[in-house]
């Protein structure tokens, strides 16, 4: 594998790309991506990002966009991606956005959301929602939050719901 990576190639420019050869053992076709960053705006953050999978025998085609904005105590995000397979019926397309607040120094809060749309119409979109609040005192930490899944990989008697409630020492 071939990787390059330049975060100074401009102000606030990051490119990066990568090149698999193939072997005629495990990878029958080469793949290769690429992908660029900007960040020359304060609290901006743009990305996209493309390449190819050819190490199965049904080539998946990729792509990925993000947007990131940090203002005063909001920081907002937005994801989407697509996987294009030869494969009938097999393409998928993700889509995520999230927003956090720090209330204070110490005390932060997060919503976010996620949809995994399925090409294939006998499966169902699989949509999870997090919520999250953390704190900080001293050397502690305690954080909770609750996620919720439905549909996990397509399937519509297959959801979750979980919370977490941790606390940690940091010496």
């Amino acid at each position: 594998m071939f990787h390059y990576s330049n975060s100074s190639l401009m102000d606030g420019v990051k490119i990066s790309a990568a090149y698999v050869p193939s072997n005629l053992g495990t990878v029958v076709e080469s793949s290769m991506d690429y992908g660029v960053e900007y960040t020359g705006i304060d609290g901006l953050t743009i990305g996209a990002a493309t390449g190819e999978n050819n190490a199965a025998a049904a080539s998946l085609d990729i792509t990925n966009m993000y947007v990131k904005y940090a203002m005063d105590a909001f920081t907002v995000g937005y994801q989407t991606s697509e996987s294009d397979s030869e494969t009938a019926d097999a393409d998928k397309d993700f889509t995520a956005m999230g927003i956090s607040y720090a209330v204070s120094e110490a005390t932060s809060v997060s919503l976010n959301t996620s949809t995994i749309d399925y090409e294939n119409s006998s499966l169902s979109d699989q949509d999870s929602t997090g919520i999250s609040v953390s704190h900080v005192m001293g050397s502690m930490t305690i954080k909770a939050a609750h996620n919720t899944v439905d549909n996990i990989a397509g399937s519509a008697s297959a959801d979750r719901s979980a919370y977490d409630l941790s606390l940690a020492f940091a010496f």
